[in-house]
């Protein structure tokens, strides 16, 4: 048996309306949260309400608005400084996947020191790896895609050096995650899709690369099989619950999957793309996910053909392993007609200019990822999926 470990110490509170217990949740762990609240909540009615719901509680609050898509290192070091200042013991975060990585470096840095810069992964260069938590963090997430409830990963962008890193814990794993679709239900259809997406190729990506284990597939499989079942409904009738759950659960399992498994090279591809563009993450791995599995066929035949039987099962019947895989870029443009979504690589305003320091930045920023990959790939092979991808 291949030897791997498997790390998941979150405690999940899961359904409808649980969104209800974040005050008495918060309670347990502080009584001063620095609230990190996504921009599209201010002024909100959901807004008062978690802030009321801690006041009532007995959990005093900073509240923190400053997150961007692609959330930025000198930002998160503002968040780090006031929450150092109002002297807070717990962080709570109710947003998306930007929201959740920064509140994710703000409760590190808050107690380990200096910025949140100096945690990320950065091949070559000198890296804080405390082996000690942070603040406890209460997660919310406002919409099914990025799995960072479910990660010890946080994405930062450093837009002066023009490099998108993570830091890569451990400790950062929320302590809980609170996963309510109620509070899903109104994200717009093209965002439901690219996050939807996003969900998709944590779990594909954990289940094709080279760290998969028994642990990562059932986690990756089940999340394929809920996002297939579940992503039409969810972009064309956004009020429906149980799609919306099912989305969510999906992509909870795919970020546990994701961190104990890995990913491969349509995250080394779609992370610089945010660097470079600010491009949304779900739409860069959208971008990306058919030309990579075109490029890598031959290779992972088999998860290939797996995967295919998952998200068209009827159409793939009587096919065999081969014919199976090589079906799969052809499902996913199928898939991208149903949910509207038409995207690129230049479309997002990369230019072919760009491509040598995109390719450092491959190599700098995601060296791990593109290990994982299961064909090999050198330079040459990022400057040929990145052309097709354009």
């Amino acid at each position: 048996m291949k030897s791997f470990d498997f790390i998941f110490p979150t405690r999940m509170r899961v359904g409808a309306d649980r969104m209800q217990e974040l005050g008495v949740t918060a309670r347990e762990y502080g009584t001063h949260a620095f609230v990190v609240l996504d921009p599209f909540l201010k002024g909100s009615q959901t807004a008062a309400s978690i802030l009321e719901d801690l006041r009532q509680n007995g959990v005093e609050h900073t509240v923190y608005y400053d997150v961007m898509p692609n959330p930025r290192n000198t930002m998160i070091d503002e968040g780090i400084v006031l929450c150092r200042a109002a002297k807070c013991d717990v962080v709570v975060v109710v947003g998306g996947g930007s929201a959740i990585d920064t509140a994710k470096a703000i409760a590190l840095v808050a107690v380990h020191g200096g910025t949140c810069w100096e945690y990320t992964e950065r091949a070559g260069e000198t890296v804080q790896r405390p082996s000690t938590p942070g603040l406890p963090l209460i997660v919310c997430p406002t919409t099914a895609g990025t799995g960072s409830e479910t990660t010890a990963c946080a994405v930062i962008n450093n837009p002066s050096e023009v490099r998108k890193c993570t830091i890569i814990n451990p400790v950062i794993y929320p302590t809980v995650s609170i996963i309510d679709p109620k509070i899903m239900l109104s994200v717009p259809p093209l965002l439901t899709a690219l996050t939807g997406i996003d969900t998709f190729a944590h779990s594909f990506e954990a289940f094709i690369c080279s760290g998969s284990n028994a642990i990562s597939d059932m986690f990756a499989l089940r999340s394929m099989e809920l996002f297939a079942q579940n992503i039409r409904t969810a972009v064309q009738n956004g009020s429906d619950v149980e799609a919306r759950s099912q989305l969510a659960m999906s992509c909870a399992m795919g970020g546990a999957a994701l961190f104990n498994a890995g990913v491969c090279l349509p995250h080394a591809l779609g992370q610089p793309l945010s660097a470079f563009t600010d491009a949304p993450h779900g739409g860069t791995l959208a971008a990306c996910l058919p030309q990579v599995i075109e490029w890598t066929l031959p290779y992972a035949q088999d998860r290939f053909a797996r995967v295919a039987e998952i998200m068209d099962p009827m159409g793939v019947q009587g096919m065999t392993i081969e014919q199976k895989a090589y079906q799969l870029p052809k499902i996913m443009h199928a898939l991208y007609q149903d949910l509207d979504v038409h995207v690129s690589f230049s479309g997002y305003g990369l230019k072919l200019d760009d491509l040598d320091a995109f390719i450092e930045l491959c190599f700098t920023a995601f060296r791990q990822d593109i290990e994982k990959h299961p064909k090999p790939v050198t330079r040459e092979n990022i400057r040929e999926v990145l052309e097709m991808c354009m």
